[in-house]
């Protein structure tokens, strides 16, 4: 029986708050291992992606517990608006994140790094070796047009990607909060 009640709205706030988070995080420990060069923080990167990509799941598949405990489950539908709303909601507070680093806390050091990494002697003879000094210029051109791009849009460049990701995702995602746990759980 699929539920009439929309209290699984709420829900998709309170855990798109939680998935946002870990985006947000994610993103501070990878322009900061970046902008430091501080492997510890490259690592911690990788465990909150791990944790980016199963958060939403495991979020999806609380709620639909939660549910079946009452005896309702969600619609594919329902699990569809409920994983679309939490990733909006994920993308604003990952958005807003992300704003304020570029605004407060940068200063330029974060694409300072990057043209000192890309322009070690080293890297330019091997893009010279594999004949790709074009595709080079190329990439420091729109590594400098990024630098020279206000906060704003940066932040912007990077919610249009969560976005993307999130209309992806939010269709397993909405299968997840929308499985029949009846079938797992025979009583």
């Amino acid at each position: 029986m699929a539920t009439t009640n929309y209290s699984y709205r709420s829900y998709s706030m309170e855990y798109g708050t939680f998935v946002g988070l870990s985006w947000g995080l994610l993103f501070l420990c990878y322009v900061e291992g970046i902008s430091y060069n501080n492997g510890l923080l490259m690592m911690i990167c990788l465990l909150l992606c791990a944790t980016s990509l199963l958060l939403p799941f495991m979020l999806a598949l609380r709620l639909n517990r939660k549910l079946f405990m009452i005896g309702e489950k969600l619609s594919y539908m329902q699990g569809l608006f409920f994983s679309f709303s939490m990733f909006m909601y994920a993308c604003l507070l990952a958005g807003l994140v992300t704003f304020a680093y570029f605004q407060f806390l940068d200063d330029g050091s974060l694409f300072e790094q990057l043209n000192s990494m890309f322009t070690t002697p080293e890297l330019v003879s091997v893009y010279q070796q594999i004949g790709m000094e074009e595709e080079y210029k190329q990439m420091l051109d729109i590594l400098k047009d990024i630098e020279g791009m206000s906060a704003f849009d940066k932040a912007l460049g990077l919610f249009n990607n969560n976005f993307m990701f999130g209309i992806a995702m939010s269709f397993i995602v909405g299968w997840v909060a929308s499985y029949d746990l009846k079938k797992v759980f025979k009583k």
